[in-house]
């Protein structure tokens, strides 16, 4: 298992009229945090995408128990369970920097061959990068 906890501070341009971080931003911090997840163990997206596999979305889900606000300082933790086979899923906890947890969240992402664009298994490379964390 591999966990990783990242910082973002809400901005205001990513607030809506209430006042709330924005539906869709946790979207975009699920991904700050699984980039950030990849680059401490060694490897990164554009490393991926440059041996010639993409990582699509499949599926996301995403469960708000309480707001975001604007200049709260959160804790993303990301958490990938099981080692990859044609997908992965990350799991997401979002905590205020009171330590009370106010989003649950997950993404499944597929490998996905990007000359063809069919699904494939994830490059051997990247999977001896990850194995000695579920060792």
């Amino acid at each position: 298992m591999i966990s990783y906890e990242c910082k973002i501070r809400v901005r205001y341009g990513e607030t809506d009229q209430m006042g709330f971080l924005y539906h869709a931003r946790y979207i975009d911090y699920y991904d700050v945090a699984r980039t950030e997840m990849l680059r401490i163990t060694g490897t990164s997206n554009r490393e991926l995408e440059e041996s010639g596999v993409m990582l699509p979305v499949l599926k996301v889900e995403s469960n708000y128990r309480n707001p975001a606000y604007y200049d709260d300082l959160l804790t993303v933790k990301v958490t990938l369970s099981q080692l990859p086979s044609v997908k992965m899923k990350f799991d997401y906890e979002i905590y205020r920097e009171n330590g009370e947890l106010i989003h649950t969240a997950s993404v499944t992402l597929a490998f996905m061959n990007s000359v063809t664009k069919k699904a494939c298994r994830p490059p051997q490379w990247f999977m001896n990068i990850l194995k000695p964390y579920f060792d």
